[in-house]
């Protein structure tokens, strides 16, 4: 078995913090006092023809076990690593798993100081370096995609209550005044299988969408999560590097508050991982697969913020004692008054949005730099019937939720700036827009 338009290598590398470091995704009120298990950056680049003779262009896919990235460190990076690798940085996507106890990187509550400098600069010379060794372990491969499903790791959490409210499956409510779910959330697992001339396997990417926050906001241990679990899994069974890539996340959830502790965390790593591995038994791998990329980037207006909100914002902020609490899960009064006065003082118009497309055979992935709702990822994956479709979310930058127009409307956590969600409620039509346009470049050739 031999390819001959196509190379792959894969690596990974240790990034687990220092303990003492601050923990991020959940409000706590202290550092991180134990390490359970290793986060890890995992790179897979794919070298390719064009047809022009002597000339190799290089798709560089990184995984990182952290909850997200700004877009200004993930451009920075790519920069250096498209160099290195001899591409484009337009070729290069950083996604994070979204995994809630991993050390602080954005500042997302308003507390930038908690952010280490000094982990961040370790972090780009690792993602730099791991991408070499990737780059440096190539070899002919030959690539199969595959579908299937889990169903009990990932539930929709936007609960509708009798009353016409919006809760979440965090919160306390009593159970017979919930009706259901608000809409359906997203089982799809899409996986890609490389293997190597010699059959060995090279690499797995797995995507799929779900929220990596098992243990409640009073853990201070660090980890990678279910996912990272799944995908130590997957390398243990099949050798090689497997790349956990998150879906359309933003609207789904852990079951709640049942098994919040290291057990949930395994229980779901190995439901995830031995459905990736179910998927890559079915799977063919093909020689001269069609490999592309794309991008594109747009202005997204932020959301406009009512007067109303605002006064609310500046009360709450006038009144606050300034201290951080830790919760279990979700986000006070005193953080989504600050992320009002935050977007208030903003002066430019929105955010260049970029969206990257990239086509490995039969299946083409977008990477999103956001918390995109499950319900527009399910909405990008019928863009092309004939192609299996997955956003890749958190990756290369972070500009927060983004909600459907429909659940802007309904309300509830997620879906206003209070809750994290700055773009204009036309994210939604604006990127699916986009993603088509990006589409038919990198679908050319099926």
């Amino acid at each position: 078995m031999t390819s001959l338009n196509v190379q792959a290598g894969a690596a990974k590398t240790d990034i687990t913090p220092d303990v003492g470091c601050w923990l991020e995704g959940i409000p706590r009120a202290q550092p991180a006092n134990a390490i359970h298990d290793s986060l890890h950056a995992r790179a897979l680049v794919v070298g390719y023809s064009d047809g022009a003779p002597g000339t190799v262009n290089r798709i560089c896919l990184v995984t990182c076990d952290l909850i997200g990235l700004s877009a200004e460190f993930c451009w920075q990076v790519r920069e250096r690593i498209a160099q290195s690798l001899e591409t484009t940085p337009a070729q290069v996507v950083i996604a994070c798993t979204h995994n809630h106890s991993g050390p602080a990187t954005l500042g997302i509550f308003h507390d930038s100081e908690r952010v280490d400098k000094q982990y961040l600069d370790l972090l780009s010379h690792r993602l730099v370096q791991v991408c070499q060794e990737a780059a440096g372990k190539a070899e002919p491969a030959l690539v199969g995609v595959g579908r299937g499903q889990e169903t009990t790791v990932s539930q929709y959490r936007r609960l509708l209550a009798r009353d016409g409210r919006i809760v979440m499956n965090w919160e306390e409510f009593p159970q017979h005044e919930i009706i259901g779910p608000a809409e359906e959330g997203d089982p799809d697992l899409g996986v890609v299988k490389i293997v190597g001339s010699t059959g060995r396997t090279l690499a797995v990417v797995f995507n799929y969408a779900c929220h990596p926050n098992s243990m409640p906001g009073d853990n201070f241990t660090i980890s990678a999560d279910f996912p990272g679990y799944a995908a130590d899994l997957i390398e243990q069974e099949l050798g090689g590097v497997a790349l956990f890539t998150n879906g359309a996340q933003g609207s789904v959830d852990i079951e709640g508050f049942e098994g919040r502790d290291f057990q949930g965390v395994e229980r779901r790593g190995e439901a995830l991982g031995q459905a990736v591995l179910d998927t890559c038994r079915k799977i063919v791998v093909r020689p001269d697969p069609v490999i592309r990329s794309g991008r594109l980037v747009f202005l997204l207006p932020y959301r406009p913020i009512a007067s109303e909100a605002l006064a609310w914002a500046r009360d709450v902020v006038s009144q606050a004692k300034g201290e951080v609490a830790t919760l279990r899960d979700g986000i006070s009064d005193e953080i989504k008054a600050a992320n009002i006065l935050q977007q208030a003082g903003l002066t430019q118009p929105g955010v260049d949005f970029e969206v990257v497309g990239i086509r490995l055979a039969e299946s083409i992935f977008f990477a999103i730099p956001g918390e995109l709702f499950t319900e527009i990822g399910r909405k990008i994956k019928t863009l092309a019937p004939s192609l299996q479709i997955y956003v890749i979310g958190l990756a290369n930058g972070y500009h927060g939720y983004i909600p459907t127009a429909k659940a802007s409307a309904e309300g509830g956590y997620a879906t206003d700036v209070a809750s994290g969600a700055y773009l204009a409620e036309q994210a939604e039509d604006l990127i699916c827009e986009n993603a088509h346009i990006l589409l038919s470049r990198v679908s050319k050739g099926a």
